[in-house]
């Protein structure tokens, strides 16, 4: 099919995709994993909304034109190996919904399934704390920002708990959400500035630290302390 082999589309900007899972990273990890393999034949591209709301998150393959729902990350290195790579689909997770067109579900705005009553409101954690997200917002060994008042956090799930950094890199100001951790260390893949991922020191080359805040995890909810 033209150019590529393979066209691997992940919805990143829809009504709900985005909040059923980080699918940003999603297109991380598959561009990663394709190039890792030496598929220069495969395009791995974001994508606005497939108007199949409430399904997500959802990957597109053509020419296949095989359709994925509920994508978990979990389920990432089996799309890429058995069908992206492969040629295989991976028919646990195909969409098949029976009608053609839009077929988006009725979510709420809070979140909520029809006919459920909307979740409670999370309480503070105290004085000199503010809720950032849920634990689970937060990717599994990822990382991702969120404002917090007048600034930006980064979040970072290290494997082990999380940690909480400034949200730009302190070379040009380069969102850190875009580059990647291994649970040891945290990398800016625009100059490979590189962190400890638990403290946030300058490794290698860097010749700064991060600004880290005070984070504690409580009923499920993260909060950080903005006056560290």
């Amino acid at each position: 099919m033209g150019q590529y082999d393979r066209h691997v589309f992940v919805c990143t900007s829809g009504e709900t995709c985005p909040t059923q899972g980080d699918t940003e990273r999603f297109v991380k990890i598959l561009r990663a994993g394709a190039q890792k393999a030496g598929r220069s034949d495969v395009r791995i591209n974001k994508s606005g909304c497939f108007s199949q709301c409430g399904h997500g998150p959802m990957i597109v393959v053509y020419p296949e034109d095989v359709w994925y729902a509920g994508v978990r990350e979990s389920d990432l290195e089996e799309i890429l190996t058995s069908h992206i790579i492969g040629g295989q689909p991976v028919d646990r997770l195909r969409y098949d919904p029976g009608v053609k067109g839009a077929n988006k579900l009725d979510v709420a705005a809070n979140g909520a399934a029809p006919g459920q009553p909307a979740p409670p409101p999370v309480a503070a954690a105290g004085p000199g704390w503010t809720r950032v997200c849920g634990a689970d917002e937060v990717p599994v060994n990822g990382m991702k920002e969120f404002p917090v008042g007048d600034v930006n956090v980064l979040i970072v799930s290290t494997g082990s708990g999380f940690v909480a950094y400034q949200a730009l890199c302190p070379h040009e100001a380069v969102r850190l959400e875009d580059g990647v951790h291994d649970g040891a260390v945290l990398t800016c893949l625009e100059h490979m500035w590189q962190f400890d991922v638990h403290t946030g020191a300058p490794l290698g080359d860097a010749e700064a630290g991060l600004k880290s805040y005070r984070l504690k995890q409580e009923s499920g909810e993260l909060y950080v302390g903005l006056d560290a």
